[in-house]
């Protein structure tokens, strides 16, 4: 825990209210809920959200998402640095587990380079849901 506040430049809690307004958070279809005492944010449809994170002026991060293990439905999204693609995700039946999952993904560093803050975008797919995310943060790699 300590090594990833170490690691750790900006984040949010998807769901919370004070957050989401402080990282300029922008939506269409989006709703939120509360799982295991944990706050989240998804998108239906055409829907998406996204966030304003700091990079620090850093380069060499991740994206770490949180998503929960037990989702159903059609989960299928695709993940945007300032609007360009950094990951299409798939997580319908990924884990089947009920329990929390934190991915990892590898900015590639002319998508942060030069930048101090990255919008951090989930668009749903049509006819599937983006996420629910239940945290975000932006971290130095390992």
């Amino acid at each position: 825990r300590v090594d990833l506040q170490r690691r750790t430049v900006d984040f949010v809690a998807p769901g919370e209210q004070q957050p989401e307004a402080d990282h300029l958070i922008e939506k269409l279809n989006s709703g939120t809920g509360n799982t295991q005492n944990e706050f989240w944010r998804d998108a239906r449809g055409n829907g998406y959200f996204s966030y304003l994170l700091s990079t620090n002026s850093e380069s060499e991060l991740n994206l770490r998402v949180r998503y929960w293990g037990a989702e159903w439905g059609n989960r299928r999204f695709n993940i945007f640095i300032d609007d360009t693609l950094l990951v299409s995700e798939d997580n319908t039946g990924r884990w089947n587990q009920s329990r929390f999952f934190d991915i990892e993904y590898p900015i590639p560093d002319e998508m942060v380079k030069g930048k101090e803050t990255v919008r951090v975008k989930f668009q749903a797919l049509p006819g599937n849901t983006a996420g629910a995310v239940y945290y975000l943060r932006l971290v130095r790699k390992k």
